[in-house]
């Protein structure tokens, strides 16, 4: 690995099998070879996310990871995914409706977050630096848009066809048009 590489930007080479696992866990409510056979065959979310798994990891751990990482994410593509091999997905992701979900490069997403059907994670544009950060157990319903280099706290929910383009806090639920926060953590107690 190039020495003069940033911290955030290593990639991590660690098996994917833990994640996969906790995917399966995620999405089925079960675990084991018997399990994620039948979920890659039943479960379209964690089918998506166990490819995409396989993708990232020949794609930083082969020398021919390339081509097959290329198949795979145009496979994805087609059931209507579009997940980058350079976003950083945690553990645990559920994805119950995966169609039209957009998760751009350099996207960082924790572990036990659900992303429903119509879900975008991106830039402002192209050509701008700074992609959201989604914390641990978040939930991102149908047809939101979360643009920038924001970061969406722990626990916090976004209401469906929100667009995000502040940061979230912590447990907090967002809705709108812009979105603005309708309950927090410190107003609930």
């Amino acid at each position: 690995m190039n020495a003069h590489v940033e911290p955030d930007k290593m990639v991590r080479r660690e098996p994917p099998e833990a994640a996969w696992r906790a995917d399966l866990l995620a999405n089925t409510g079960n675990s084991g070879v018997v399990a994620a056979a039948v979920a890659l065959i039943t479960d379209p979310g964690f089918t998506v996310i166990a490819w995409w798994r396989a993708a990232k990891w020949l794609r930083f751990n082969t020398r021919w990871g390339h081509g097959i990482t290329w198949l795979i994410v145009r496979s994805l593509a087609r059931r209507g995914c579009f997940i980058s091999v350079l976003a950083e997905i945690g553990p645990g992701l559920k994805l119950p409706h995966p169609t039209g979900l957009v998760i751009g490069e350099g996207s960082h997403v924790g572990s036990g977050v659900t992303l429903y059907h119509n879900v975008t994670l991106g830039r402002h544009a192209w050509n701008q630096p700074g992609c959201p950060r989604v914390g641990d157990g978040v939930v991102i319903y149908a047809g939101a848009v979360i643009i920038g280099p924001i970061k969406i706290g722990e626990g916090a929910t976004v209401a469906a066809n929100s667009v995000v383009n502040r940061d979230v806090l912590p447990k907090a639920v967002v809705a709108g048009i812009p979105a603005k926060s309708m309950r927090s953590a410190s107003s609930s107690s």
